[in-house]
C-alpha cells in the first residue's frame, strides 16, 4: 500500500494493542491501531495524497478501510497522553514509551511495523500476574483520560474473558468513576449500555455484568478486600 511506503519514507509506525496480541494468539482481527512519530498535519496530507477512501475517528485520528480491517492511525502528537505531557516520550527508547501510554497493562503491547522491534513487558506482566493494572498511576492521568465508559467497559470484557483480577488501582478507579457517572447523568447503568452498545465487541457483556461489577465495587467500599470476584 503506497501510503504506508509513504509513511515509513518520514517516520515510524507502531501497531499497538489488539492487533498484535491476536496475532500472538492465532486469532482472527477486525482492527489495528497504529500510532506514528509523524506530525499530524503530514499524516493528514500522505492520507490526502494516497487518495485512500477515510474518516476522522472519534479521537482526531485517521481511519482507513483496508479490505476488511479497518486502520485507526494516530499521531504521538495528537495522542492524549503524550499531548498532556502525562507521558513522557524517550526517543531513544520510544516502544517503551508508548507502552506506557497504554491505559491498561494488558493492552500494552507494542511492535514496530518496520523494524518489527518490539515491546511485551507490560503486557507479560498482566499475564503473569492474571491482573488488570492501570500503568500510570498519577491521578492527573487517570482523571484526564478521555474513555471513562469505555474504559469501565473494558475492564468487564477483560475479566470476563480472561479471568482477570483487578489491581488496587483499577478497583480504585472504577469506584471512582462510576460515582462520578452516576453524579454526572443520574444513572450509571444506562450510560454504560447506552456507551457498551457503540461498540460491536462488548454486545455479549449483559446488563448483569454491569450490576455485578457495580455490587462488587460497592461490597469493597465496605471492605478491606483487593479482590473482586466477579
Amino acid at each position: 500500500m503506497d501510503f504506508f511506503y509513504e509513511l515509513f519514507l518520514f517516520g515510524s509506525a507502531y501497531a499497538v494493542g489488539g492487533y498484535f496480541r491476536d496475532f500472538m494468539f492465532s486469532q482472527k482481527s477486525r482492527d489495528i491501531d497504529i500510532i506514528t512519530d509523524i506530525s499530524n498535519d503530514l499524516l493528514k496530507s500522505l492520507v490526502v495524497n494516497s487518495q485512500v477512501i477515510y474518516d476522522v475517528n472519534r479521537y482526531g485520528g485517521i481511519k482507513i478501510k483496508l479490505n476488511s480491517l479497518e486502520i485507526d492511525i494516530w499521531t504521538i502528537e495528537n495522542n492524549w497522553a503524550f499531548k498532556n505531557n502525562l507521558v513522557k516520550l524517550n526517543d531513544n527508547d520510544k516502544l517503551n514509551s508508548i507502552a506506557k501510554g497504554c491505559f491498561y497493562n494488558f493492552d500494552a503491547l507494542v511492535i514496530n511495523l518496520y523494524t518489527y522491534d518490539f515491546n511485551l513487558r507490560y503486557f507479560n506482566d498482566c499475564i503473569e500476574k492474571k491482573e488488570l493494572n492501570i500503568l500510570q498511576e498519577h491521578p492527573i492521568y487517570k482523571n484526564l483520560n478521555p474513555s471513562v465508559e469505555a474504559n469501565i467497559i473494558r475492564a468487564i470484557h477483560l475479566s470476563k474473558n480472561y479471568n482477570l483480577d483487578f489491581s488496587k488501582s483499577t478497583i480504585e478507579y472504577l469506584i471512582a468513576k462510576i460515582g462520578y457517572i452516576e453524579d454526572k447523568y443520574s444513572n450509571s447503568l444506562e450510560r454504560l449500555i447506552e456507551i457498551k452498545n457503540q461498540y460491536s465487541k462488548y454486545q455479549f457483556i449483559t446488563e448483569s455484568d454491569i450490576l455485578n461489577l457495580q455490587f462488587k465495587l460497592r461490597e469493597k467500599q465496605n471492605s478491606n478486600q483487593l479482590k473482586l470476584d466477579l
